[in-house]
């Protein structure tokens, strides 16, 4: 008997890369697909125009019709283009996951993140300052996406770098300036994911998705943002 396929999508300056442990923790219950956003694995990808998140929720319908999986799971920013992608197109899915999604909006660093330029030119003096200048910096920035600083490891720092910057900018702040609240998900069951230490994605907003959704909410207690990380075995059994 063949196995569900799952999809996994990543977040906001993270690539594929990021996914692999969880992937390989799967591997024996699913098939597991790894979707990738343009701009993020493939840095030569340059259309950051208005709607960027919804050219985003186009291209993942497109996959999840092509790929037909059993269950997606969207993290962070990943998960707010599946909530899109939901609400907007006649997708067939019979499961979606959304984990540790800004929703309806990103909160921390708003004013940051709706700066778009600022952030493009922060990300773009990150790519191209020497390392032993820039990635202590980009480390110090990724503290906040996790509740242990010590899980920091290099694929932040290489992540960053790999990004179109102009995309990226144009990500965040389309995240900050949020989407509609959602209804219900009437042909996808849905579950909600969060984590007590979380400060980009609050369990506040986590408790407000499960409440529209109408879906069940698990938390991760010792984690911030970046649950693959922090609470891999735990993420992967649940």
């Amino acid at each position: 008997m063949q196995k569900p396929k799952i999809l996994l999508i990543h977040g906001w300056l993270h690539s594929r890369a990021r996914y692999a442990p969880l992937a390989d923790a799967l591997a024996d219950s699913y098939r597991v697909s790894l979707a990738s956003l343009p701009g993020y694995d493939d840095k030569a990808y340059v259309r950051a125009g208005g709607g960027h998140l919804n050219l985003y929720a186009r291209h993942l319908a497109k996959t999840i019709a092509a790929e037909a999986p059993a269950v997606a799971v969207g993290f962070s920013m990943g998960g707010q283009i599946l909530l899109r992608a939901l609400t907007r197109y006649p997708v067939a899915l019979p499961w979606a996951v959304f984990s540790n999604v800004p929703y309806p909006a990103l909160t921390f660093g708003q004013l940051l993140a709706r700066r778009r330029r600022l952030l493009r030119l922060g990300l773009r003096l990150a790519q191209t300052a020497p390392e032993a200048l820039a990635k202590p910096v980009v480390n110090r920035c990724a503290a906040y996406t996790v509740y242990r600083p010590d899980c920091i490891d290099d694929l932040f720092y290489r992540d960053v770098c790999g990004v179109n910057a102009a995309v990226a900018a144009r990500s965040a702040r389309e995240m900050a300036k949020g989407m509609p609240r959602v209804k219900s998900l009437a042909a996808t069951a849905s579950l909600v994911t969060t984590c007590s230490h979380d400060r980009l994605a609050p369990p506040a907003a986590a408790r407000r998705l499960a409440g529209d959704l109408r879906a069940p909410l698990v938390n991760f207690p010792a984690a911030g943002h970046t649950v693959v990380l922090e609470a891999l075995e735990d993420y992967a059994a649940f």
